[in-house]
């Protein structure tokens, strides 16, 4: 069951890795896993992975940095026997490195996972409610992927 699960999630972490910008706003990510929990339930199962990315900005606007660095964590349901996720949720939480932050949510979306900005701090303020739609590219190993995201604002 442990090598079922760590497949299924291996193959939607990546998705679930990300955060802010507004329109034309994309760009791609690492994400590398720095701790895994399996919760086991009577009916169904959770993995809690926490991974730690560095995300890179395509054409970032001016005063932004091209790269910054996150620590995300994911929550993945599987009902027990099953082999995919019923469902997952994500939060990605960053400091920029001129100090100011931003956290966002991530939800299951057909194209991978929609990203929403939830909150962050200055220059990210105006990035607040912005959505994105991620997605993995290349899945390098068990706990390495490269991801990407485009804005759908």
């Amino acid at each position: 069951m442990r090598k079922i699960l760590a497949g299924s999630i291996l193959a939607l972490m990546p998705t679930l890795v990300l955060a802010g910008g507004h329109s034309g706003l994309g760009g791609t990510g690492t994400g590398i896993t720095v701790d895994n929990e399996v919760m086991e339930g009577k009916t169904g199962v959770l993995v809690k992975n926490t991974t730690s990315d560095v995300w890179t900005w395509d054409n970032p606007p001016e005063g932004f940095h091209k790269a910054t660095a996150a620590t995300c964590t994911q929550v993945l349901t599987f009902a027990v026997g099953q082999e995919q996720p019923v469902g997952f949720v994500a939060t990605c939480m960053s400091v920029d490195p001129d100090g100011d932050v931003s956290v966002s949510l991530l939800t299951p979306h057909p194209d991978g996972a929609l990203i929403t900005q939830t909150s962050g701090t200055g220059k990210w303020e105006a990035y607040n409610g912005v959505k994105w739609i991620g997605g993995t590219d290349i899945q390098i190993d068990a706990n390495t992927s490269t991801y990407s995201w485009k804005a759908t604002d």
